[in-house]
Formats: structure tokens, C-alpha cells, sequence
């Protein structure tokens, strides 16, 4: 049978804890509908690090049957854009991970088409000039 995953596909599963967490495909199991992946979940006692694990998830509990995408070059870098209109691939994590992306380069405006979303950076940038 084949599939459009392949071994290290850059994905998205659902989390209880975060949400969605980037991963990668390790293996597909086409009689089972199921794939296991590689994830890095945050490890909130440590700050920033990641601590590094094997799932198994089942397509049937997905839309589709089908992991979302990640969006990212041929270099295997995630791609950061100001208008989201602009990802190759659009659904929620897509959408959560590019915001939360340019949250933390201090870009509190992205587009998506004519819509402009303002998240709250939390502390002052020196974006705006006395224009």
C-alpha cells in the first residue's frame, strides 16, 4: 500500500498536554492505520530543553485519516510567514505554531489575508515611531 508519509516526515500530533507537537514519521503501518513517531515534548521543569519519545498514534483519530503537515523548506526548516495565507500547509497546529513562532521573535501582528491578529507581547518593543 502507499502513502504520502514517508520516514521522516515532518508532522503534527494532538497532545493532552500541549495541544500539538511537531514530530517525525519513523514507520507507517498501513493494515493497522497507525504510525509511530519521533516527538519532543517541552520539558517544563527544565525551561526550554526537550525530552525525546516514540508514540504510536492511530490515523482514525485524525481529520481525514491524515497527520497535518508541517510547513517546512527543503532544508527541513520550519518556515515563519507574516501572512498565514502564505503556509503551504493551513490547518490548527499550522496556524498555533506559526503564531507562537513570531510570538517569540517579538512580532505581535500576523496577517491572515485581510485580517490582522495582535497578540500581546507582554513587555514593550520599539515598533511603533511618534508618526
Amino acid at each position: 500500500t502507499h502513502s504520502v508519509m514517508s520516514t521522516q516526515t515532518g508532522i503534527f500530533v494532538k497532545d493532552k498536554d500541549f495541544g500539538w507537537l511537531p514530530a517525525n514519521v519513523i514507520s507507517h503501518e498501513d493494515q493497522n492505520g497507525t504510525v509511530k513517531v519521533a516527538v519532543s515534548t517541552p520539558d517544563q521543569n527544565a525551561g526550554l530543553d526537550q525530552v525525546k519519545e516514540e508514540r504510536t498514534v492511530k490515523l482514525k483519530d485524525y481529520e481525514a485519516n491524515t497527520l497535518p503537515l508541517q510547513n517546512m523548506d527543503e532544508g527541513g526548516n520550519v518556515i515563519v510567514v507574516p501572512d498565514m495565507c502564505d503556509l503551504p500547509s493551513l490547518h490548527e497546529a499550522a496556524i498555533l505554531y506559526n503564531l507562537k513562532s513570531r510570538h517569540e521573535t517579538y512580532k505581535p501582528y500576523t496577517r491572515v489575508g485581510d485580517i490582522v491578529i495582535a497578540m500581546n507581547p507582554f513587555h514593550w518593543i520599539d515598533i511603533y515611531s511618534q508618526q
